[in-house]
């Protein structure tokens, strides 16, 4: 087994650190989606287990992998296209090309926290691995379609996806594969991105336009198209004043700032909305009650004062009146 600019130590198929069957990782991403793996699944990858009914019920990709890496830490295990690899010859035992081997070692050597580590990249055969850290949670698309989802908890988890693409483009890489399922929303609420596209792409417009898309799915699946939050991306996408008609994140990531900012406290859910106007109608019952007791009262209270013998209220005289009896 050859390794490719890796910092993994593999190890013996069957074991864990502590020559043990490997516990389970956190299984917060049971729903994360995906095709199923076929039941030929290998029993290991370079040198790391791999639990076929693990990595089913993790949903992966047919081409990922779910198995233990060094200190019992989740891994995911993602095959590497063909053309990706040089061909062996005579006088070369083949390998990465030179252009993924220098954008995959600027990946491995990222230091975000919105952005899932890049192990390294090993050979088995004729084939070769990326070895990527594995992130416990939902898909985007999951996370934005899930019972309850408020527009506000969706236009935040938006404005991070936005700022981290940012953040990476800011440090010369574009992740060049953003889709549903490379962006994940952990237990927690963090956005994190991962497999990053061992493809060497320079136009930060293609993340822009693939960050826009998805989101516009996602309004789609939960069938907003017309709401305040869709009116944002629109906006984004067309700028009323501007020579440049490509798509900005940054355009995207102030407008959604302002779509939060206007937001009156954290959004409810339609059922807990519901639920607030039941408990509210008692208060407002009440209320009516006391003003009506209240006009009573005075009303009585005058009848009283009248009937004593009083004379009757004189109004001020307004000034048409004071001509009008001059004549």
């Amino acid at each position: 087994m050859a390794t490719e600019a890796s910092t993994t130590q593999p190890r013996s198929a069957g074991q864990s650190n502590n020559g043990h069957h490997p516990a389970a990782p956190p299984s917060g991403d049971s729903s994360r989606s995906g095709p199923a793996h076929v039941a030929t699944s290998p029993a290991n990858v370079c040198g790391y287990l791999i639990d076929s009914a693990l990595s089913k019920g993790a949903g992966l990709p047919h081409d990922s992998f779910l198995a233990i890496g060094p200190g019992g830490r989740g891994v995911v295990l993602k095959e590497l296209e063909e053309d990706c690899l040089l061909k062996a010859s005579k006088n070369s035992k083949g390998g990465l090309h030179p252009n993924i081997r220098e954008r995959l070692s600027r990946v491995r050597e990222l230091a975000h926290a919105g952005v899932a580590n890049l192990h390294g990249v090993e050979r088995d055969a004729d084939r070769a691995w990326l070895i990527w850290e594995y992130v416990p949670g939902q898909t985007f698309d999951q996370f934005a379609s899930a019972p309850g989802r408020t527009s506000r908890e969706l236009a935040n988890a938006s404005r991070e996806l936005v700022l981290t693409v940012e953040s990476l483009h800011s440090q010369g890489i574009v992740h060049g594969a953003i889709k549903p399922g490379n962006v994940l929303v952990t237990p927690a609420g963090a956005v994190r991105l991962t497999h990053i596209s061992p493809y060497l792409y320079t136009d930060p417009d293609e993340d822009a336009r693939a960050v826009i898309a998805l989101l516009e799915e996602s309004l789609f699946a939960r069938r907003e198209e017309r709401s305040p939050l869709a009116k944002v991306l629109v906006a984004a996408q067309a700028p009323a004043a501007s020579r440049d008609a490509s798509p900005s994140l940054r355009r995207l990531g102030t407008r959604l700032a302002a779509f939060l900012s206007v937001q009156d406290g954290p959004e409810l859910p339609s059922g807990d909305r519901a639920a607030r106007r039941r408990d509210s109608g008692p208060r407002r019952r009440s209320l009516a009650g006391a003003m009506v007791a209240t006009l009573l009262g005075a009303a009585a209270a005058y009848g009283a004062w009248h009937a004593a013998g009083r004379p009757p209220l004189q109004l001020p005289r307004t000034s048409h009146e004071t001509m009008d009896s001059s004549r």
